[in-house]
């Protein structure tokens, strides 16, 4: 390790050219995983070629990386500063605000990459999520649908369609498109946690069960799957394996209000008051800090 860190210090001191700078925070930096010595290269870059886009587009991707999505932001934004056409930039600027909740700003980014280039597939399917998140049911139908035209087997887009049709509470066709997804990748995670809440209302509580689980064997860091797991739980009388499952769910998304919630609930039903009080206040706390935000 020694070594290799010797070798980037002596690479950002000799080397001058920006686009080998690029390449190098590319290779020994984003693709190793070692994000720190991607923003040295990229800085060095920006240094020599301060009106170098990529340069900016780039160091704001190794700060994604680190999950500070507001220096993120603001790379990206010098990015768009420079090269207004820089679609990619875009694209991620509004992950990062449909992160944030900001959905407005999300949803004008991925439309202005779409100005740019309409068969965006990655721009259109995130404008869907947003719409979804955002309540426009009809608009994110539409679309996931024009996403499904540049790419036939978008799982994401599918997945979205199924969850839409969750929201208009159409069963069927939430059920089939969700099943389209799984069948297209066995092995994308978000459409049996969806699944999973439709069995929920069905009082299916067994499958329900096994498809929360199984949403989780294939990806152990999805909060959402942890928690609805946990409240099938809570409704069928196992209370300390309903803790377990929101306690999960609150330890990989700290800021997860209902998750929080739940956990109190499970708490105070199974007589533990001071566990549910200690839990109910971080809700609280967190609702109130979401209030002054907005």
């Amino acid at each position: 390790m020694q070594g290799g860190k010797y070798l980037v210090e002596r690479g950002i001191k000799e080397i001058e050219n920006p686009d080998e700078l690029l390449e190098m925070g590319l290779i020994s930096g984003i693709q190793s995983g070692l994000f720190d010595n991607a923003i040295e290269f990229f800085g060095k870059a920006i240094e020599l070629e301060p009106n170098n886009y990529r340069a900016w587009f780039l160091l704001g991707v190794a700060y994604d990386y680190q999950g500070k999505n507001q220096k993120g932001n603001e790379c990206y934004r010098k990015a768009l500063e420079i090269n207004p056409d820089c679609i990619e930039a875009l694209v991620n600027l509004g992950t990062n605000y449909s992160k944030e909740g900001n959905l407005n700003m999300a949803i004008e980014c991925f439309l202005e990459a779409l100005d740019i280039k309409p068969d965006y597939h990655e721009a259109m399917v995130n404008l869907a999520i947003c719409y979804l998140e955002r309540g426009d049911i009809e608009e994110a139908i539409d679309a996931c649908r024009k996403a499904l035209l540049f790419d036939s087997n978008s799982v994401v887009a599918y997945n979205t369609i199924g969850r839409a049709y969750m929201q208009l509470n159409d069963t069927d066709k939430a059920i089939e498109f969700l099943n389209k997804a799984i069948a297209i990748d066995s092995n994308y995670y978000e459409p049996y946690n969806f699944l999973g809440l439709i069995y929920v209302d069905k009082k299916n509580y067994e499958y329900a069960i096994k498809l929360f689980e199984k949403s989780i064997a294939l990806n152990p860091f999805y909060h959402l799957a942890y928690n609805n797991l946990g409240v099938v739980y809570a409704m069928i009388g196992d209370l300390s394996e309903a803790i377990e499952q929101f306690k999960t769910a609150v330890e990989l998304a700290p800021d997860y209000f209902e998750a929080l919630h739940n956990l109190a609930s499970a708490f105070e039903e199974a007589g533990d008051l001071e566990q549910a009080e200690f839990y109910e206040n971080k809700a609280y706390h967190l609702e109130e800090e979401e209030k002054e935000e907005e």
